[in-house]
Formats: C-alpha cells, sequence, structure tokens
C-alpha cells in the first residue's frame, strides 16, 4: 500500500458499523465460503456471534429472539445449502408474524448462472415464504438494504425479509462519500375510522352474548391490556387463538384460553352459544374455526387487523377494521361510559364448564405413567410467572396449549401456522439469548426434539442455562393420536424402536439429566436448576397407549362436535339466564 494512502472500507465493513449503530448486539448462524467476508467484518466488532450447528436451528432462534424483543433477529449464513436450511424457519416466521432479517451469501456476480459451486437462486426459493427479498447488487446498496430489511420486517405486520449477498459485492470497496439510497413504500396504518368503529359497537350492544377473539396481532401491538379493558367494561368473555394465548393472562377471569381443535372445553362451547365475535389481530385459522360455514351461521363478526388482505380472506365480517388492535381497542373504550348494565350469567356458565374440567383432570391419572396435564401444572408451580416457555410441536405442544398458564403476556413461544417439529429448542435458545436473566424452559416431545436437538451445544458453549422437558413417549404422538381415531388404530411409522437416552445425551454436551419417578421428584429438580441458574434435560416417561389429547375437534368439524376425554360429560349448549 502506498504510504499516506489511506483504504477505502468493504460493503462489509460499512455494514457492520451501521449494524453497530443500529443496536444490534448479537446475530446467529452458521459461516461458509460465500458469507465469509461478513463473519470477517464482525471479527473484534462487539457484535456477538454464536455459532449454531445446524442453519434452521439458527432462525428459529432468531425468530423466537423477535418475538421476545419485538426487534429483528438477524441470522448470517453462506449460500447453496446454508441458505435452503433456512428455509423452513423463514415460511415459520412468516406463518406466525415474526421478524427477522436473514443475511445469505451468494456466489459472485461473475459467475451467477452458471451452476457456480452451492449457487442456488434462495431469493426466487424465498419469495412466496419470506415478507420481502433482496438481492444487493452493488457495494454501496448494501448497507442501505439491511437497514430497509430491518424496517420491513417491523413495518405494520411483522414477518422475515431475506437479502442476498453475492461475495464480491461485499468485498468491494466502498467510498465514504457513497450515498445510495433505496426507495421503499412503507406501510402505512389507517387510524380507525369513528363511525365504522361506532358502528361495530352498536352491535356488540346489541349483542346478547359477545365474545372477543384475541389472536397473535394483540401482542404485537401491546394491546393486552386494551382488550382486558374493553372485555371488563362489557363483560365479555375471551378466547384465543394459539398464538393469541401468549397474549392475555390465563387467570384473568374473563379470560377461557385458546379455541378450536385442541381447545379448552369452555372456549369452544363460548364460540359456540356466542351470537358475536369481536375478532382481533387474527387470521381465522382453521385450526381455530373448524368449520367455516357454521362460525358464520347465526353470529355476526367484526373484525379487527392491521394487514387489510387479512379482512375477508377466510371468514366474511359484518365489519372490517384494517388499524392497528392498540388504537382500535381504546377508541372503542374511550367511546364507552364506564360502567354499563352487563349481566355476568354467560360467563358464569362457561366459568363453570372450565372449574368442572379442571376438577375432572385433577382427579384423573395415567397408570404408571405421568399424566402430561399433572406435569404441566407441577412444572408451572416451580416456574416463576416471568419464566419464558417455548414449545417443540406435536401432542406436548397440544396439552400445553390446554394447560400451561400464561400469566405475563408474551413468555409463551410456540410454532402455531406451519407446526415445525424441531421449533422448541432453539427457540427456547433464542429466548434465553434475548433474556438471559429470565429463566427459559422448552417444553418438548422426543420425536420434535431429535431433530434439532444437536444445538444443546449452544446451550452449553455459551453457558445457556435452557430446561428442556422431555414428553417422553416414544412416538410421534400427535400423528399416532389421528392414526388411532381417525384410520381405524392402523398405527405405522411413527413408534420409535430405538430411542437414545436422553440423559446421555445431554452428558455428552456437559449437562445434568434427571428421569423422575413421580411429581415432587419432577419439581424438584426443576425447581434447583432455576435456582441455581442451571441447564437440565428432564426426561419424562409417557405411556403412547393413554396419551391421547382430548378435547379434539376432528378437522372441518363444528366445535360442538368435540370429542371430549372419557368419563367427562358436559352440556355445551347455553341455557340462559338461572
Amino acid at each position: 500500500m502506498l504510504q499516506g494512502v489511506v483504504a477505502m472500507p468493504r460493503a462489509v465493513d460499512v455494514l457492520v458499523d451501521e449494524m453497530r449503530k443500529m443496536g444490534i448486539r448479537e446475530v446467529l448462524g452458521i459461516p461458509g465460503g460465500q458469507i465469509m467476508p461478513l463473519y470477517d467484518a464482525l471479527y473484534n466488532s462487539g457484535i456477538d456471534v454464536y455459532l449454531f450447528r445446524h442453519e434452521q436451528g439458527a432462525i428459529h432462534a432468531a425468530d423466537a429472539y423477535g418475538r421476545v424483543t419485538k426487534r429483528p433477529g438477524v441470522v448470517l449464513v453462506t449460500s447453496g445449502p446454508g441458505a435452503t436450511n433456512l428455509a423452513t424457519g423463514l415460511a415459520n416466521a412468516m406463518m406466525d408474524s415474526s421478524p427477522l432479517v436473514a443475511l445469505t451469501g451468494q456466489v459472485p456476480t461473475s459467475v451467477f448462472g452458471r451452476d457456480a459451486f452451492q449457487e442456488t437462486d434462495i431469493v426466487g426459493l424465498s419469495m412466496p415464504i419470506a415478507k420481502h427479498t433482496f438481492m444487493v447488487r452493488k457495494p454501496e446498496a448494501l448497507a442501505p438494504t439491511f437497514r430497509v430489511a430491518y424496517r420491513i420486517a417491523i413495518d405494520g405486520r411483522p414477518g422475515p425479509v431475506l437479502v442476498d449477498l453475492p461475495r464480491d459485492v461485499q468485498l468491494a470497496q466502498v467510498g465514504e462519500d457513497a450515498d445510495f439510497e433505496i426507495k421503499v413504500k412503507y406501510m402505512q396504518v389507517p387510524e380507525p375510522d369513528p363511525s365504522v368503529v361506532a358502528y361495530a359497537l352498536k352491535l356488540i350492544l346489541n349483542a346478547k352474548r359477545p365474545i372477543m377473539l384475541v389472536g397473535g396481532g394483540v401482542c404485537w401491538s401491546g394491546a393486552t391490556q386494551e382488550a382486558l379493558t374493553l372485555a371488563e367494561i362489557l363483560m365479555m368473555p375471551i378466547v384465543t387463538t394459539l398464538p393469541g394465548k401468549n397474549c392475555v393472562p390465563s387467570n384473568h377471569p374473563l379470560v377461557m384460553g385458546p379455541a378450536g381443535m385442541h381447545g379448552r372445553v369452555e372456549a369452544d362451547a363460548a364460540i359456540i352459544n356466542s351470537d358475536l365475535v369481536l375478532a382481533i389481530g387474527t387470521r381465522f385459522s382453521d385450526r381455530t374455526v373448524g368449520d367455516f360455514k357454521e362460525f358464520q351461521r347465526g353470529r355476526v363478526i367484526i373484525h379487527v387487523d392491521i394487514d387489510r388482505s387479512e379482512i375477508g380472506k377466510n371468514v366474511k365480517p359484518a365489519v372490517g377494521i384494517v388499524g392497528d388492535a392498540k388504537a382500535v381497542l381504546r377508541m372503542m373504550i374511550d367511546m364507552l361510559p364506564k360502567a354499563l348494565p352487563r349481566s355476568d350469567s354467560f360467563v358464569r356458565w362457561l366459568r363453570s364448564i372450565k372449574e368442572a374440567y379442571e376438577k375432572f383432570r385433577e382427579s384423573t391419572d395415567l397408570e404408571n405413567s405421568f399424566a402430561p396435564w399433572k406435569v404441566l401444572k407441577a412444572l408451572r408451580e416451580v416456574t416463576p410467572p416471568e419464566a419464558i416457555v417455548a414449545t417443540g410441536v406435536g401432542s406436548h405442544q397440544m396439552w400445553s396449549e390446554l394447560h400451561w398458564d400464561v400469566y405475563v403476556p408474551g413468555t409463551f413461544i410456540t410454532s402455531a401456522g406451519l407446526g415445525t417439529m424441531g421449533f422448541g429448542l432453539p427457540a427456547a435458545i433464542g429466548a434465553k439469548i434475548a433474556r438471559p436473566n429470565v429463566p427459559v424452559l422448552d417444553i418438548d416431545g422426543d420425536g420434535s426434539f431429535q431433530m434439532t436437538m444437536q444445538n444443546l451445544a449452544v446451550v452449553t458453549e455459551r453457558n445457556l442455562p435452557v430446561i428442556v422437558v422431555i414428553f417422553d413417549n416414544s412416538s410421534l404422538m400427535l400423528v399416532r393420536h389421528w392414526q388411532m381415531l381417525l384410520y381405524n388404530r392402523r398405527i405405522i411409522a411413527v413408534d420409535f424402536q430405538a430411542n437414545p437416552d436422553f440423559l446421555k445425551i445431554g452428558e455428552a454436551y456437559g449437562i445434568e439429566g434427571v428421569r423422575p419417578s413421580n411429581y415432587e421428584e419432577l419439581k424438584a429438580s426443576v425447581a434447583r436448576a432455576i435456582r441455581n441458574n442451571e441447564p437440565l434435560i428432564v426426561d419424562v416417561r409417557i405411556d403412547r397407549e393413554q396419551d391421547i389429547v382430548l378435547p379434539w375437534v376432528q378437522p372441518g368439524k363444528w366445535l360442538s362436535e368435540v370429542v371430549l376425554p372419557e368419563g367427562f360429560k358436559v352440556n355445551l349448549t347455553y341455557g340462559g339466564e338461572p
């Protein structure tokens, strides 16, 4: 280098400097040839790099990080298989509206279209499963593109954004006076129309049994208190979607819990007997609604959502309000008198169903096996209210939907829309990175856990005291459940004949493991791990012949056709004022 000549920074150096200015302190991923320039720029940058053992684990962790912090998680991987391994995580984040930015390495532009080593059109592949995608072709555009991608991820309805970075663009030098503008039309969330809100309120006040359906959008808008306040004024029962379970406290007297296929009996009863549904921040999933025609028959639907495309997509509402949930609910509250003569008869009837079901579950157990509902109750007793729980996907997830109580909104993380097995452990890791001082549990199944369990290495390597509770039934239990109930017990390709010893898996990674023999041992071991701030593997043995998740509504059926646990009977038709 000639004396007195100062080398211009590489595009990746400018990007990393921009990331620091934006307050990004952690990135997650796995390096490889085409993303190495960006990893090199991160050297001694002050940004912490978490090395995962599979790209799917890294993006699920970034997804959970975004849910916990409400800021996009950032994941960095290389081209080809590194990028394609993100596909499941992108789709998962898209379905659950989670903000993240995925930076993928790409082959140099000089060999585009020549089938270069690990060349893959990740932009084309990811377009249907990402909120937005970018291919950066100019080095001066790299940092500005990232800045725009980061904002898009949290603009309006959150979602994943992918930015593809050719290797030569990363390495190219950028002048200090380089100025590159990316023109983007960001989402303009309209202010609620007072006349439309007033009309919606008129319909609610004229209804005899209105209910509120809370979706995940209530979390993202920070509208928990507004939802509770409106429900309290109107004496309106609250039911939730599976993502919506994360948005309201389970112990509130008006909260009936999740509705739908594996919903609470009292929540399904609320929908069945309602004459109006105020739906907030939900897309009306088939898992919540069941029979769409029956759902719309005989009840008025008011739909509030920040995403205009959701209004009328699955359910045609009488009133559709496009807007931020918090703003809409606040306007409704301001329009209402603070005291209304509303009967609590419907709420009391629903709560009587809840109490009867809880009493039934408390009095039942499984022979020579842990009962999933009692395992969750035991864990809740020794877990602080603010603890974060992530789940995998399977029967344990549905048991958690039914029986895990959320006391602090924002502390329940699950793969609701895509139903991604393997989500639990990396999601728990991402949550722990985001909130290092809060206890984090992964409630998992043996099938789901084995899909990403190699990321236990991150737990040990980075001293992340995540507690993993495995519902060990040696089966893909939710699939087995359907085979038993829908396929005349033709059990095929679901039972594991060679499950590993999960305690030895933990030992291999230097993590203590326990296999409790009763609920007291379970509580003691988890309480000790929380108290000592240590990771733990808990192997809870469950008999797969008895582990049938009920209540359950067959796909496409109406909620009144629910299959109840044997020995539990309830009338799901409201009889009116006592």
